[in-house]
């Protein structure tokens, strides 16, 4: 078969690899489309070189058709249009025992440890792989995989209606939690935070309240005056690696300013760098900082949310690419191109 292979960092093109070969409890899958999302991009710079190994096939967020069924598997039959999730826990580690599959202390994931969505054909465990509806197109099938991310981040964060929600960060992951806050969680207030004009006004489109440059604007008095000091309920840190406003802190350190007292944080971003924290103030504050990490279990609630249409891949999907075109793909995702949110490859067009 054809894959988008990673043979060394930021070397990426197109290849031969062998066909998976399914086992028992698994299913194999014809790839329809994958994203690159920010872990993708980490992978591509080199940066999980102690986890990642050469050449390797990424792909985490992916969906497809299934072509071949174990003998044993039940429940899903050739020719279903599924997505996939990609988490592989051991169930015996103490994260998994209670119930923290996503932390696993051996967590695998198809498309980073394991071959995954950029190869024409995947292998996948048949209790990973969900019915898609025909009203979600295939091309959206990466985006189940985010807007599982929307939730689980959102459920982290223990996030009411009515409550105040910035978002710091308006990037991929950004947007898609604010997709999923503004349309299925009934916040009072939203206040987006980014660099890029263009993901700003995406995220007006995706219903935020306010949208706000920090080149522009210090975030920190915005929300405090908008909120009569009392600050936001909870901050969801959706950056990673960061770029610093001159005269402004660190993206944390902002977080804990703005938060109120007795509020919460959820930092999501899988960047290199470290933070300063004020944590007198996150003590005097009683606050909490909430890390999240991948899904779990929410796929399901995802697909439904996009069955109804409630969420909107399309805003957030800026190019559909063919897989042939994979090393143009990750060289726009790595400059971070200011009309560019979202890329999903069509893996058949290798």
């Amino acid at each position: 078969m054809k894959a988008g292979i990673l043979y060394d960092a930021k070397t990426i093109s197109v290849g031969d690899a062998p066909m998976p070969q399914v086992r028992a409890g698994e299913v194999l899958i014809q790839s329809g489309y994958a994203g690159i999302c920010g872990t993708d991009l980490h992978i591509y710079r080199g940066e999980f070189h102690d986890r990642v190994s050469y050449p390797a096939i990424q792909g985490h967020e992916f969906g497809g058709v299934v072509v071949e069924v174990a003998p044993d598997v039940t429940g899903i039959a050739v020719g279903d249009r599924v997505a996939v999730d990609p988490i592989l826990s051991c169930h015996a580690c103490p994260a998994c025992l209670t119930g923290h599959i996503n932390a696993c202390r051996s967590l695998k994931l198809l498309g980073v440890d394991l071959d995954g969505g950029y190869g024409q054909f995947v292998a996948a465990p048949a209790s990973h792989v969900f019915h898609l509806p025909d009203s979600v197109p295939m091309v959206h099938a990466p985006m189940v995989e985010m807007y599982g991310l929307g939730h689980h981040i959102l459920q982290r964060g223990r996030v009411q209606p009515g409550e105040t929600v910035v978002l710091l960060g308006a990037g991929k992951l950004g947007l898609s939690i604010l997709d999923v806050l503004c349309h299925t969680a009934s916040p009072g207030l939203t206040i987006a935070v980014d660099l890029q004009p263009f993901r700003l006004d995406t995220a007006r489109t995706l219903g935020a309240d306010y949208a706000i440059n920090p080149a522009e604007v210090d975030p920190v008095a915005f929300v405090n005056e908008l909120t009569d000091g009392a600050g936001a309920d909870c901050v969801i840190e959706a950056i990673g690696h960061y770029h610093l406003v001159e005269g402004q802190e660190a993206p944390l350190a902002q977080a804990v300013k703005m938060m109120r007292n007795g509020g919460r944080i959820v930092t999501a971003g899988l960047g290199e760098q470290l933070s300063a924290v004020h944590f007198k103030t996150l003590v005097i504050k009683e606050a909490e900082i909430i890390a999240s990490r991948v899904t779990l279990g929410e796929f399901p609630r995802a697909i439904r949310m996009m069955a109804k249409g409630l969420l909107h891949p399309d805003l957030l999907i800026t190019h559909q690419m063919p897989m042939r075109d994979v090393t143009d793909a990750f060289a726009i995702v790595d400059r971070d191109a200011a009309d560019t949110i979202k890329i999903v490859l069509d893996v058949q067009d290798a």
